[in-house]
């Protein structure tokens, strides 16, 4: 258990396995971030304690060596290459925002690869509003305005009471942040562009569950229940929650359990 390095000829990326060897798979596939998840394992370890016991726990990274151009099909196909490579078999899958068009990217062109599919924040198209947000992180990165570009990502995506009594610490967290993950944030910020699943999301057989929250400011709850519509899954909206509720919602997890460990019909 640790973190761990997946490599071939195109592509580098690194996996944090935790929880209980030999248990059910289950991968956590994150969102958006300025620094790479690998460094907050411990925080990861704590966050998803109630899994532990059970499942056999993978958080997979996004590639190390980012190209110029890096869409979300792309991440998705690299994330679903990094599953082979592992060879896990019907895992749970579970995406948050950016990482859940992921995971229905996945579940739509490599079905064989996906027992259970929860997501979490996100949506299966990016329309005009979110498209021009992510464009604004891109040009903030680009121009090294880390202080501007820390506070819009953390005003969108946390409650304005997080955000106000953490300001301090986004900008100090901020400073820390390199010229080689600006750029790599202001290409994943811009992998955005054309994203849309709708039409294959019908064909999805896993189970699934979709969760939302009612004050995203990224997402709108609309978009979880478009989800949940066109995949007939089962659907949760946490009204008075932001962007970030599946960590700000100790329940999200609890009921993340239920259905992961649910019995389905063979």
């Amino acid at each position: 258990m640790g973190v761990f390095t997946l490599q071939d000829d195109e592509m580098t990326m690194q996996y944090f396995r935790f929880g209980t060897p030999g248990g059910k798979p289950f991968v956590i596939i994150p969102g958006l971030s300025l620094k790479s998840v690998m460094g907050m394992t411990p925080l990861v370890e704590v966050q998803y304690r109630t899994l532990a016991g059970d499942h056999d726990l993978y958080l997979i990274d996004r590639r190390s060596n980012i190209p110029g151009s890096y869409s979300i099909y792309d991440m998705a196909d690299d994330t679903a290459k990094a599953l082979d490579m592992l060879g896990l078999k019907d895992p749970v899958i579970y995406g948050v925002s950016q990482g859940g068009m992921i995971a229905q990217a996945i579940a739509v062109k490599r079905p064989d690869l996906v027992g259970k599919l929860i997501v979490c924040s996100t949506a299966a198209f990016i329309g005009g509003k979110a498209s021009a947000l992510f464009e604004s992180w891109a040009r903030l990165a680009d121009e090294k305005a880390v202080s501007e570009l820390m506070m819009s990502f953390a005003e969108h995506v946390y409650s304005e009471e997080y955000c106000e009594k953490n300001r301090d610490a986004f900008l100090e967290f901020g400073k820390a942040v390199t010229d080689e993950e600006l750029r790599g944030f202001a290409i994943m910020a811009r992998s955005f562009g054309g994203f849309d699943v709708r039409g294959g999301l019908g064909s999805i057989k896993a189970p699934v569950l979709v969760m939302g929250a009612g004050r995203d400011k990224i997402f709108e709850p609309e978009c979880a229940r478009e989800i949940a519509e066109l995949t007939q899954g089962e659907i949760c909206i946490y009204d008075d929650e932001p962007h970030c509720v599946y960590d700000s919602n100790a329940d999200v997890l609890l009921r993340i359990k239920r259905f992961a460990d649910k019995q389905t019909a063979s």
